[in-house]
């Protein structure tokens, strides 16, 4: 999908470059949690969350939680989710710098798939988080850990259109994403799937449906 010119995006990479080069540039995964728990009903249920890790303005504390992302299922028979676990979101490819958005997958604490979708602002900090989780299939294992920016099989497509893509994640669920681009930055939401059948091969995308 092509990304169009927004002066928002050169001004927060110039910051982040400053906050770089005077050390106080942030690490991603340090900005973001992945909280497990069981949820109503005995379902089990992640969290993504945003930590604000310093005061940038009146209304936001060191420590606030700003964003967040949910998934919660039932788990299937003989499975019992954690009680409560949260830890920082794993870093998979530390020798790699983030981009504005970067696709990760990882393992929850109740066992289950999950794929992330997070953005991030110049200063290097997580801003916005959806998650998708799904407990494989009975002799299933999830896959690996990994972080790479999210599929973009059309770099031409047209950016005032919502854009659908679909791919297989490194877990092997059949996967989609959402992607609109307002005026300063992308807006992603994904949704993900043990299909039970082959997944699809390569990325395929097109605009939402009028």
């Amino acid at each position: 999908m092509r990304v169009p010119f927004s002066p928002a995006r050169p001004a927060l990479l110039f910051a982040g470059v400053a906050l770089a080069a005077a050390g106080c540039g942030h690490v991603p995964t340090e900005t973001a949690d992945i909280v497990s728990f069981t949820g109503a009903g005995g379902t089990a249920c992640t969290v993504l969350v945003v930590v604000s890790p310093d005061s940038p303005d009146e209304y936001t504390d060191r420590g606030d939680e700003t964003d967040a992302g949910i998934d919660c299922e039932a788990p299937p028979r003989g499975r019992e989710p954690v009680r409560q676990d949260r830890r920082p979101l794993p870093e998979p490819d530390p020798g790699r710098d983030w981009g504005w958005e970067e696709l990760l997958t990882t393992t929850d604490a109740h066992g289950r798939a999950c794929t992330i979708v997070a953005s991030t602002l110049g200063s290097g900090e997580v801003d916005e988080t959806r998650i998708d989780c799904d407990y494989p299939p009975e002799g299933v294992e999830p896959g690996e850990r990994t972080r790479r920016p999210p599929p973009d099989p059309d770099p031409e497509s047209d950016a005032d259109r919502a854009s659908v893509v679909a791919f297989t994640d490194a877990h092997g669920r059949a996967c989609t994403t959402i992607t609109t681009r307002g005026a300063a930055r992308a807006e992603i939401d994904i949704d993900c799937a043990y299909t039970g059948t082959a997944p699809p091969g390569g990325a395929e995308e097109a605009p939402v449906p009028r």
